[in-house]
């Protein structure tokens, strides 16, 4: 990322994306304040979103817009961002036009066969989960979006090949990264070096999950500063969330008392896949894709600030299209309201919503679900240093990826000129960074 000059900082700051009094890209006057703001051989086939905010290193935490306002002597700097998205043996790289949404031609990189999780750091690395070699692949993220393999990559997850899975998005300054072993039933936890991205196992990991574990996402609480780790089991009988503490000077995990949290009636196999934490890290949003039956649906729990627990809210759950096997969460937007977005695989749509950012209820955006090309499967969205929101959908069957603009006060979704945009190969997983 750029720097100033000593004399250049004296009259700016960092602001065009701001998250939570992190600053990242742009340059705004000092006395301008930021302003407010999944069945196994199913999941393996496909993809499993993997939240990534673009100049946030995946934060769940949310992101606020902040134009560029600078002096005649400071001129803002704006920063690539990149949509990063794995097919067989190849992760691919996208340049943002983060005016448009467009996308450039891909970037290709060698990358495992098979993979079920993927997610940027805050420091300009990018992990891929390993299915058949029971590994975590990383990269460092070069200033055009290419990417090269660390060195000591990859890293082992404790385990026995194959098996494995999600990766957690990384919160605050990124220091743990969290990867499940679906066939050891179990997840791996990580120290994660800034300046070489090496990986290094946690005290005690491997730590016990659930059935599959399929996919984690952490949270973090302003109230208590205490962060936690949710794990989805995708063949749990009642659809466990498997919950835990995280030590925040070692890394290492702790069960919270009444774990695993159902998502569903036991025997009934909810299926929970994605998962996303909203603005504030409030709420849990499930997605609820069913292993026996067809559920189709997103469960939503408040979490306890101190201790994590999972309290089911009183509406869940709510309904979604087809089989959602993946979810896209885009926090406090111009009108101070979130939105959640899944991608159907069965039926080919993406379900949206407006989600309270007080009560964490779920309502259908009008015109949803949205019909997206002939397949879809992973979903990730962006705030642009420019203000715009887009969200991009995989699409395999077309070898494209479709991209859309989210209307900042509704939520609905409409194509990107141009869209879709040529892959190559057949796209699965995708997420967003910067560099």
């Amino acid at each position: 990322m750029n720097r100033m000059g000593e004399d250049m900082r004296t009259k700016c700051l960092r602001a065009a994306v701001v998250r939570d009094g992190l600053r990242c890209g742009g340059f705004v006057e000092k006395s301008e304040r930021s302003m407010p703001s999944s069945k196994l051989s199913r999941i393996l086939a496909t993809s499993v979103f993997l939240l990534a905010l673009a100049g946030c290193g995946g934060s769940q935490k949310g992101c606020q817009i902040v134009q560029p306002v600078c002096s005649s002597n400071c001129q803002p700097v704006v920063t690539p961002e990149f949509l990063y998205a794995t097919s067989n043996n190849h992760v691919l790289s996208f340049t943002i036009n983060q005016s448009s949404g467009a996308l450039s031609a891909p970037l290709v990189a060698t990358g495992p066969n098979q993979s079920t999780g993927m997610v940027p750091s805050t420091d300009g690395q990018l992990y891929v989960s390993d299915f058949l070699n029971d590994v975590v692949d990383g990269y460092s993220i070069s200033s055009s979006g290419a990417l090269t393999v660390i060195p000591t990559s990859p890293f082992s997850l404790g385990g026995t090949p194959p098996g494995a899975g999600g990766l957690s998005p990384f919160i605050q300054s990124g220091t743990y990264l969290y990867a499940t072993d679906l066939n050891a039933g179990t997840v791996a936890g990580f120290l994660v070096d800034s300046n070489s991205g090496m990986l290094t196992p946690v005290p005690g990991s491997p730590f016990p999950a659930g059935n599959t574990p399929v996919q984690a996402v952490q949270a973090a609480s302003p109230a208590s500063s205490s962060t936690f780790l949710y794990v989805s089991n995708l063949n749990d009988s009642a659809g466990g969330i498997s919950a835990y503490t995280i030590n925040q000077q070692n890394g290492a995990l702790s069960q919270i008392n009444g774990s695993p949290f159902p998502t569903g009636a036991p025997g009934s196999f909810p299926g929970p896949s994605a998962m996303a934490v909203s603005y504030g890290n409030d709420f849990l949003y499930v997605a609820l894709a069913g292993t026996a039956n067809a559920n189709n649906q997103i469960a939503a729990f408040s979490i306890d600030p101190t201790t994590g627990s999972l309290t089911a809210l009183s509406q869940s759950p709510f309904a979604t299209g087809n089989d959602p096997l993946q979810m896209a969460y885009v926090p406090s937007t111009a009108i101070a309201q979130s939105f959640l977005y899944t991608a159907n695989v069965q039926d080919g749509t993406i379900s949206a919503f407006t989600a309270d950012n007080t009560t964490g209820v779920l309502t259908p955006v009008n015109g949803s679900p949205y019909t997206s090309g002939t397949s879809v499967w992973g979903l990730s969205q962006i705030l642009t240093a420019s203000g715009n929101f887009f969200l991009y959908a995989a699409d395999p069957e077309a070898e494209a990826v479709t991209a859309y603009t989210i209307d900042a006060n509704t939520g609905a979704l409409s194509p990107v000129q141009g869209s879709p945009f040529p892959a190559g190969s057949a796209p699965m997983l995708l997420t967003i960074t910067n560099q």
